[in-house]
């Protein structure tokens, strides 16, 4: 219970922190419309950016039931009604973090205002996945461990996560190609075409943060737990929490609300048209 604590008091200080930037903003948006400074300098909220911050509070209290729940294990030998707390708030955190991914890696609300046909049918399928991963998720905890049935659900859990977190990639993949071609229709120097390779190199680097974190906390530390002895499997926890706080904190402070971000303001139209329209 230490373990969770701990990540509680960080996620909740990154929470703090995260909509303390976010009301900043809003703040100095209203200040700069009153006194009618140049729409450039303000700092843009985004939806994307209220999602982010739903989803540390999912975490939040994700960890939160976490901790009170082996801390009555420990006490007392059962849970005492926080496993199904902790069950509602690490289903919620999943599927939010999911979706989060995706949205950021489709560009909603930073690039383009809107989700094409096969971006909406991505976030179908990532939703129907985790309704199955958290199905299995309850098994899998309420089942004898070692037994042929827990195998089966920890099968099954981690096969469905490593399929989650292989769908997220595709957006992100689409949106780097789109601006990688946005990027050579426009190259003449201009400051549109600097937009586009601001956004593409920090699409890029979002898709290499995506995959490190995927690879570390479904494989490494996967293949870790297979090799540590029973009494010292709470490293695990560590490693894939430290992982996942690195990379919220990451990804928080690269797509934050900021004076001259390389996302522009964007005219809506038809969701099936050509993305390079809103990326160039």
């Amino acid at each position: 219970p230490q373990v969770f604590a701990f990540f509680f008091v960080c996620y909740l200080l990154l929470c703090f922190g995260w909509f303390y930037l976010l009301f900043s903003a809003i703040c100095s948006h209203l200040t700069n419309a009153q006194t009618k400074m140049s729409r450039n300098n303000n700092i843009r909220v985004h939806t994307i950016h209220w999602f982010m911050g739903i989803l540390l509070i999912f975490k939040i209290m994700a960890m939160l039931s976490q901790s009170m729940r082996y801390f009555y294990i420990d006490k007392t030998g059962q849970g005492e009604g926080w496993e199904f707390v902790y069950y509602v708030f690490a289903s919620l955190k999943g599927i939010s973090l999911f979706i989060v991914i995706l949205l950021i890696g489709t560009g909603w609300s930073l690039v383009k205002p809107y989700l094409n046909s096969k971006e909406k049918q991505i976030i179908a399928i990532v939703l129907c996945l985790q309704i199955i991963d958290n199905i299995a998720l309850i098994f899998f905890d309420q089942t004898a461990p070692g037994s042929q049935s827990w195998l089966t659900w920890r099968d099954i859990l981690h096969i469905v996560d490593i399929l989650c977190c292989a769908a997220v990639l595709f957006p992100i993949i689409w949106s780097i190609r789109h601006l990688r071609q946005a990027s050579q229709l426009s190259d003449d120097g201009t400051t549109k075409n600097l937009h586009n390779i601001q956004k593409l190199t920090l699409f890029r680097q979002f898709y290499i943060l995506v995959v490190s974190y995927i690879y570390f906390t479904r494989i490494i530390v996967f293949l870790l737990a297979a090799t540590l002895p029973f009494d010292k499997l709470w490293l695990r926890y560590i490693f894939s929490e430290f992982a996942t706080f690195t990379f919220y904190l990451i990804t928080g402070i690269k797509f934050r609300p900021r004076e001259h971000n390389p996302y522009l303001p964007l005219k809506r139209s038809n969701p099936d048209d050509d993305d390079l329209v809103y990326l160039k």
